[in-house]
């Protein structure tokens, strides 16, 4: 379990560091996506787990060896703290989501001693933010990100990581044919009401506000029903799978 430890508490620090100098330096989202493989960088050096495979519905268990370390780990690292940092922009959404999906990984893997101190730490970021009196930018997205991909691969629960993240993956792709293909962005926009609006569905944050206009707390919350329905989903799965 040390070894578990120290592969996961190495690699929320060198997420952290990178996010807090993404913070600074504001880097373009080009660089920024590759940040996470370097975080993932002390799991590869460690390999705290001999677990070197995943299992998929319909494809059965895919067993990488010991490309495991070199492919599906950065992978999975960099698909998550991507997704999860570009979810955010709303007040206590990140930390809330990610105390959701912790939450799954944690009853998946029926371990709480490594998630047990990040999940407090999460449930105070997610009041505070929530409220409006923190802003956990890069650093607090990039760290839960972090956090989520090398748990879940600890303790081999990536299908439920996987499932979970649908929601995550799905504002992503959004996002990324809105930037690179349309050449334009999401925009939120406030009404005289208080109430969040979009003209355009550039995000899962705009496809919701396109059809319906709310205030920010009853988005937030909304997205992470979704998100929790999504980890619920993910758990029925991987017992039905194993």
């Amino acid at each position: 379990m040390e070894r578990e430890a120290l592969a996961l508490a190495t690699s929320v620090l060198f997420g952290s560091t990178m996010g807090l100098f993404d913070d600074m330096v504001d880097l373009p989202w080009r660089y920024k996506a590759i940040l996470p493989v370097f975080a993932a960088l002390p799991y590869m050096v460690l390999k705290p787990s001999d677990r070197w495979t995943i299992t998929l519905p319909l494809f059965g268990t895919l067993d990488f060896g010991p490309l495991f370390f070199v492919i599906l780990v950065p992978i999975i690292v960099t698909v998550t703290t991507n997704t999860v940092n570009q979810l955010g922009g709303l007040n206590g959404l990140e930390s809330l989501s990610g105390l959701i999906i912790l939450v799954g990984l944690t009853i998946g893997s029926g371990n709480l001693v490594l998630t047990i101190v990040p999940i407090f730490c999460l449930m105070a970021l997610g009041y505070l933010s929530y409220s409006g009196r923190v802003f956990i930018g890069n650093v607090g997205t990039f760290s839960i990100g972090l956090t989520l991909a090398v748990y879940a691969i600890l303790f081999n629960i990536k299908l439920v990581l996987l499932i979970t993240l649908i929601p995550h993956i799905f504002n992503s792709i959004l996002i990324l044919f809105s930037n690179y293909v349309l050449h334009d962005k999401a925009q939120t926009i406030i009404d005289e009401a208080g109430l969040l609006y979009s003209h355009r569905v550039r995000s899962l944050r705009t496809l919701i506000l396109h059809y319906k206009r709310m205030e920010e707390h009853r988005l937030v919350l909304l997205i992470c029903l979704v998100v929790g329905l999504f980890a619920v989903l993910g758990l029925i799965i991987e017992w039905i799978t194993y």
